[in-house]
């Protein structure tokens, strides 16, 4: 009972370990390569490869220069490809077009529109 009586705060600290800095910063000098889940650049300065699950879309005008040519408001086959079942045109994003083929696909729905051979919207 003596022992327990006579501790001390400062004995109790020297019992409990102490937390020691987990993180140390890095110079800039030193190489990340040890790290095994280290997320960066790599030592060529290239980033590493996303998910290659996914097929990158290609722009159906520019790799086919005759669908490109055949473009037209009259061709309405070629135009319901980029339009949904509802008459709502689709985005980039979803058809892969280019910025500069999308411009001009839009143009012509909207002037099969006017011509009445594409509807504006479907109910």
């Amino acid at each position: 009972m003596s022992d327990l009586e006579t501790n001390t705060n400062s004995d109790i600290k020297e019992i409990q370990p102490t937390k020691e800095k987990i993180y140390s910063k890095k110079s800039d000098d030193e190489d990340d390569d040890e790290d095994k889940n280290f997320r960066g650049k790599d030592g060529d300065g290239k980033y590493p490869k996303k998910n290659t699950k996914y097929k990158r879309k290609v722009c159906k005008f520019t790799a086919d220069k005759q669908l490109a040519a055949a473009l037209n408001y009259k061709r309405v086959d070629i135009l319901e490809r980029f339009i949904t079942n509802r008459g709502k045109i689709l985005p980039r994003r979803i058809t892969g077009t280019s910025a500069k083929w999308q411009r001009i696909l839009v143009r012509e729905i909207k002037k099969a529109r006017a011509a009445g051979l594409l509807p504006y919207k479907v109910l």
